[in-house]
Protein backbone atom coordinates (compact mmCIF):
# COMPACT_ATOMS: atom_id res chain seq x y z
CA UNK A 1 0.00 0.00 0.00
CA UNK A 2 1.54 2.82 -0.85
CA UNK A 3 -1.12 5.61 -0.05
CA UNK A 4 0.40 8.32 2.23
CA UNK A 5 -3.00 9.46 2.50
CA UNK A 6 -5.24 6.40 3.81
CA UNK A 7 -6.84 8.41 6.70
CA UNK A 8 -9.06 10.72 4.39
CA UNK A 9 -10.35 8.08 2.14
CA UNK A 10 -13.99 8.10 1.19
CA UNK A 11 -14.58 11.25 4.01
CA UNK A 12 -15.90 14.72 4.00
CA UNK A 13 -13.32 16.88 5.92
CA UNK A 14 -14.44 20.07 7.29
CA UNK A 15 -11.68 23.10 7.23
CA UNK A 16 -10.85 23.28 11.40
CA UNK A 17 -10.70 27.13 11.40
CA UNK A 18 -13.94 28.20 9.85
CA UNK A 19 -15.92 24.64 10.07
CA UNK A 20 -16.79 24.57 6.45
CA UNK A 21 -16.46 21.60 4.12
CA UNK A 22 -13.01 22.16 2.41
CA UNK A 23 -12.95 23.22 -0.89
CA UNK A 24 -10.18 24.22 -3.44
CA UNK A 25 -6.31 23.95 -3.02
CA UNK A 26 -4.64 23.77 0.31
CA UNK A 27 -0.63 23.62 0.36
CA UNK A 28 0.82 22.49 4.12
CA UNK A 29 4.00 21.25 6.02
CA UNK A 30 4.89 18.18 7.89
CA UNK A 31 7.37 17.52 10.17
CA UNK A 32 8.67 14.32 10.92
CA UNK A 33 7.41 12.01 8.13
CA UNK A 34 8.16 9.43 5.66
CA UNK A 35 11.89 9.88 6.59
CA UNK A 36 12.29 13.68 5.96
CA UNK A 37 12.90 16.49 8.30
CA UNK A 38 10.17 18.66 6.39
CA UNK A 39 8.31 18.03 3.34
CA UNK A 40 5.69 20.19 1.69
CA UNK A 41 2.29 19.04 -0.15
CA UNK A 42 -0.74 20.19 -2.07
CA UNK A 43 -3.90 18.79 -1.42
CA UNK A 44 -7.09 19.50 -3.30
CA UNK A 45 -10.83 19.15 -2.28
CA UNK A 46 -14.10 18.95 -3.58
CA UNK A 47 -17.06 19.20 -1.58
CA UNK A 48 -14.74 18.05 1.47
CA UNK A 49 -13.17 15.28 -0.58
CA UNK A 50 -9.85 14.60 -2.24
CA UNK A 51 -10.69 15.18 -5.47
CA UNK A 52 -8.19 16.10 -8.73
CA UNK A 53 -9.30 18.89 -10.37
CA UNK A 54 -9.19 19.02 -14.44
CA UNK A 55 -5.74 19.18 -14.65
CA UNK A 56 -3.93 18.17 -11.33
CA UNK A 57 -3.99 15.17 -9.32
CA UNK A 58 -5.45 15.47 -5.48
CA UNK A 59 -2.22 15.14 -3.73
CA UNK A 60 0.63 16.22 -4.64
CA UNK A 61 4.28 15.79 -2.19
CA UNK A 62 7.37 17.57 -2.65
CA UNK A 63 9.15 14.24 -3.74
CA UNK A 64 7.21 13.64 -6.23
CA UNK A 65 4.79 11.30 -4.60
CA UNK A 66 1.65 11.84 -6.22
CA UNK A 67 -1.85 10.12 -5.54
CA UNK A 68 -5.03 10.66 -7.96
CA UNK A 69 -8.66 10.78 -6.40
CA UNK A 70 -12.64 10.90 -7.62
CA UNK A 71 -14.89 11.87 -4.74
CA UNK A 72 -12.46 10.86 -1.77
CA UNK A 73 -11.59 7.33 -3.61
CA UNK A 74 -8.36 6.72 -5.07
CA UNK A 75 -9.28 6.74 -8.76
CA UNK A 76 -7.79 7.42 -12.04
CA UNK A 77 -9.31 6.49 -15.18
CA UNK A 78 -7.04 8.20 -17.82
CA UNK A 79 -5.08 6.35 -20.36
CA UNK A 80 -1.61 6.39 -22.20
CA UNK A 81 -0.53 6.31 -25.92
CA UNK A 82 -0.92 2.63 -25.89
CA UNK A 83 -4.66 2.92 -24.10
CA UNK A 84 -2.91 1.42 -20.87
CA UNK A 85 -4.52 2.55 -17.46
CA UNK A 86 -2.28 5.26 -15.94
CA UNK A 87 -1.65 4.76 -12.53
CA UNK A 88 -3.62 6.41 -9.70
CA UNK A 89 -0.43 6.42 -7.20
CA UNK A 90 3.01 7.26 -8.12
CA UNK A 91 5.78 6.69 -5.81
CA UNK A 92 9.31 6.71 -4.56
CA UNK A 93 10.22 8.97 -7.51
CA UNK A 94 8.30 6.95 -10.07
CA UNK A 95 10.01 3.54 -9.43
CA UNK A 96 6.31 2.27 -7.43
CA UNK A 97 2.78 2.81 -8.87
CA UNK A 98 -1.03 1.17 -8.00
CA UNK A 99 -3.30 1.92 -10.15
CA UNK A 100 -6.88 2.13 -8.89
CA UNK A 101 -10.81 3.01 -9.88
CA UNK A 102 -13.58 3.72 -7.80
CA UNK A 103 -10.99 3.03 -5.03
CA UNK A 104 -10.84 -0.96 -5.30
CA UNK A 105 -6.92 -1.71 -6.40
CA UNK A 106 -6.47 -2.70 -10.10
CA UNK A 107 -3.80 -5.50 -10.68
Amino acid sequence: MLSRMKKYWNKTIYDKKTNQIKQGQEFLILENVFGYEKIGFVTRWKDGRLNDDEYEPAVEFQDAHVEHYKNGLLHNELKDEEGNLKPAIVANYGNDVEFWLNGNQVK
